[in-house]
């Protein structure tokens, strides 16, 4: 990514809080402004090289939960990423704005206020490399998604889809396969 260093230098003095906060950036990678670095846990959060996720980002990890973004990775605004085992987001991926990535639930139990309850069990989300995932979507614990798939806008992707899928829905299904064999 080719930024200005004027830009560079902003874009360094906003990261900072992250950085206290146990997140580790690669060359040229970036978190943009009004994340939230108040609330919740960072530690175990790593962005390869060229990764820019863009601003209002919240990324959070519970006990030994990790996310990983691999490099060349662009995010949109308004990102969420909450893993209590493992997020990983694969090379050259393309996230549109408001996407949300959660690899557990919360627990519910009756006559008790969801505020007084924990996490339930989580399983690891894996986003394969080239994958494009649309606005508004969702991907929930235990999917894995293989490389070069396409997530249409609204979507909530609670299963797993194999390379060069295109899926859409709530549930996701799939609408096609892509083939890259011309």
């Amino acid at each position: 990514m080719a930024l200005n260093p004027i830009l560079r230098f902003l874009c360094w003095l906003i990261n900072i809080p992250a950085k206290l906060r146990g997140v580790k950036f690669g060359k040229f990678s970036y978190l943009g402004p009004g994340y939230d670095f108040l609330r919740g846990q960072m530690s175990n959060i790593n962005l390869g090289e060229d990764v820019l996720i863009d601003k209002n980002a919240w990324l959070q990890t519970h006990h030994n939960g990790q996310i990983i973004i691999k490099d060349h990775t662009y995010i949109g605004r308004s990102l969420t990423i909450s893993a209590a085992k493992s997020v990983t987001i694969g090379q050259g991926c393309l996230f549109s704005y408001n996407v949300s990535l959660i690899d557990h639930d919360h627990q519910f139990v009756p006559n008790i206020s969801p505020n007084n309850t924990k996490i339930g069990q989580a399983k690891k989300i894996e986003i394969g490399d080239n994958c494009f995932i649309g606005a508004h979507s969702f991907i929930l614990k235990g999917v894995t998604l293989g490389k070069n798939c396409i997530v249409a806008a609204n979507s909530v992707v609670n299963r797993s889809f194999p390379a060069n899928s295109m899926i859409a829905g709530s549930p996701a299904k799939l609408i096609k396969k892509n083939s890259h064999d011309k």
